[in-house]
């Protein structure tokens, strides 16, 4: 049977639902139309693609180009540009100075990137509710999500390969090789944490602490989708329908009150976390952290008590909401233990099936000829939420750690040993297995000064404040230029000696220029406007604004190639539909 199509819905979601509505009836699925009724009233429909996201973000530069040109005062023009980041449903423009935020406000490709993810948040908050969003018909993602991210990750790459940068020694590189040296090459960042996890374990092992594994999850009522049945939560939409960063939220305030409670008792924990979605989309945490044995039990009591201080007396609360696991030595090592969560949020590397934290299978899907992997689906999920998946617990700063890799070993020389000792830890030696070495995040932290040492370690981060050209203002930032010792600074707590980094500085080499005469809106045979230079313009206005704006330069909306860009959104859209509406 065809039933009719959704208006503003992806074509497929359109589809189902309305199969929905005819075989229960409207009765039965309020809230769900209460979603699609507030889709209408969005700045873009659910279904928008890439282009009208491109022409939106076009129309919203343009806009605050012509208040910046028209009105007089600084305070009027900051005004407007928060009126139309309201309609926009996207956050304000951020900035020092009012020629900062004004700088972004006329810039289309600020807009573009806060349109998007806005958009995509939406769309995704939008899913969970109408329930395209579970282990049923999308884990932790939507497919149309997935789809989208998977594509936008690929053009990323592409742009990545396309640019090359020079340093001063004229060595040249694409930018995508560069990335592939660090943490964004997933080999390498499973590596270094596995790396770090380990060096907790060793350091934990000797002071004979104990390795305690907890699973904290959010009240019931962050959940849109219950597991057992696949169907809508009943307290998800009585609370308002929450989105998984409200839910992401509300763990890191449980876990904030519980880590100051107990370092009011002195017990301070080390270890890592790692934040991963519910088949639904909603997040929950993984804990790995190693304790004096005289406080387990009280380490466990006040994350249960703040766990369960809201909602604690619903059902199952108790047996679910946190759990833990102490580790036991003889049977296997707490690194061994959270391996499999580390690589399943990573990329999947020998995890066998992957399942939920519910136990349900997730599969590969291919897009054309790209496969998504599960792994992918969390990153996705992340990406598409801003929510940080792993994070470190004490220890000492691995700032510090990375910024000793960049130092020669004829640097250190004249440091003190404990220097000599951090600077060693971290080398990684190939070779032969008589000169190989792994770097040792134990030794690393036994240097700082042992595993609760944080920012007071022996060896720190050094900084000097440079002026740094950005492409909205030029700002002064505090940039690492090396390590210092804690004991050798002077009176004003300055270091005597910086024991210098080696960083190269690198310039996109030139390519050669070209322009495309493209109308400036999606209609061929519009009116060119000729907006000119607005600092120049805002010469003549008041001296408040002659005061925000003198020193910069905001150009005028270029051109855009709108049929270019309508042709790789109709490839992305086509894509993307074509994958979300497969079936499961």
């Amino acid at each position: 049977m065809n039933y009719p199509y959704i208006p503003g819905l992806p074509r497929r979601m359109g589809v189902a639902l309305s199969a929905l509505f005819a075989r229960d009836g409207i009765a039965k699925h309020i809230a769900k139309l209460e979603v699609l009724h507030g889709a209408e009233s969005g700045p873009l429909p659910l279904d928008a693609g890439d282009d009208a996201i491109y022409q939106a973000g076009d129309a919203a530069s343009r806009h605050c180009y012509a208040v910046a040109d028209r009105i007089k005062t600084v305070d009027a023009i900051l005004d407007e540009i928060r009126q139309e980041c309201a309609r926009r449903e996207v956050p304000e423009p951020e900035g020092e100075k009012p020629s900062e935020k004004i700088a972004r406000a006329v810039d289309r490709g600020w807009w573009i990137r806060s349109i998007r993810k806005a958009h995509a948040r939406r769309f995704e908050h939008a899913a969970i509710q109408l329930g395209f969003t579970s282990y049923r018909t999308g884990p932790y993602l939507s497919n149309e999500s997935a789809a989208r991210q998977a594509r936008r990750n690929k053009q990323n790459e592409k742009l990545l390969a396309s640019i090359e940068v020079q340093n001063e020694l004229g060595q040249s590189y694409t930018l995508a090789h560069l990335a592939s040296l660090g943490m964004s090459n997933k080999t390498i960042r499973r590596g270094e944490l596995m790396t770090r996890i380990r060096g907790f374990e060793e350091i934990a092992t000797d002071l004979k602490h104990v390795g305690v594994f907890g699973t904290l999850t959010a009240p019931s009522k962050y959940h849109g989708v219950l597991s057992a049945s696949g169907e809508a939560n009943p307290k998800y939409i009585a609370f308002g329908s929450p989105t998984p960063r409200q839910a992401q939220k509300h763990l890191v305030g449980v876990w904030a009150r519980a880590r100051a409670a107990l370092h009011r008792r002195g017990i301070h924990a080390y270890g890592f976390r790692i934040a991963e979605p519910h088949h639904d989309g909603c997040p929950h945490w993984h804990m790995l952290m190693f304790v004096a044995p005289e406080h387990v039990e009280t380490y466990e009591q006040i994350i249960k008590s703040y766990a369960l201080a809201e909602d604690g007396d619903e059902a199952g609360a108790q047996k679910n909401r946190v759990k833990f696991v102490r580790i036991n030595p003889e049977k296997g090592s707490a690194a061994g233990y959270i391996a499999k969560y580390v690589s399943k949020n990573i990329d999947g590397e020998a995890v066998g099936d992957h399942r939920t934290i519910e136990g349900h299978i997730v599969v590969a899907d291919l897009i054309g000829d790209m496969e998504i992997t599960p792994s992918q689906r969390v990153t996705y999920w992340s990406q598409t939420w801003g929510i940080r998946q792993f994070q470190q617990i004490g220890g000492a700063p691995v700032g510090v750690w990375r910024e000793l890799r960049r130092i020669k070993a004829e640097t250190v020389q004249g440091g003190s040993e404990a220097l000599k000792k951090a600077w060693q830890a971290v080398q990684k030696i190939e070779g032969s297995p008589e000169v190989a070495k792994q770097a040792s995040w134990a030794a690393y932290l036994k240097a700082q000064g042992g595993p609760v040492v944080g920012r007071m370690g022996a060896i720190r981060l050094a900084c000097r404040e440079a002026d740094i050209e950005g492409k909205y203002a030029t700002y002064t930032a505090a940039k690492p230029v090396g390590v210092y010792e804690a004991a050798c600074v002077n009176r004003e707590g300055e270091p005597t000696r910086i024991y210098e980094s080696v960083r190269y500085v690198w310039t996109r080499k030139q390519v050669e220029a070209f322009a495309v005469a493209v109308p400036w809106t999606g209609v061929n045979n519009c009116t060119q406007v000729d907006y000119g230079d607005i600092s120049a313009k805002m010469e003549k206005s008041t001296d408040a604004v002659i005061e925000a704006v003198k020193n910069k330069k905001f150009s005028a909306p270029a051109w855009v190639d709108w049929p270019e860009i309508r042709r790789q959104a109709k490839e992305i859209d086509q894509a993307t539909w074509k994958f979300a509406s497969k079936k499961n």
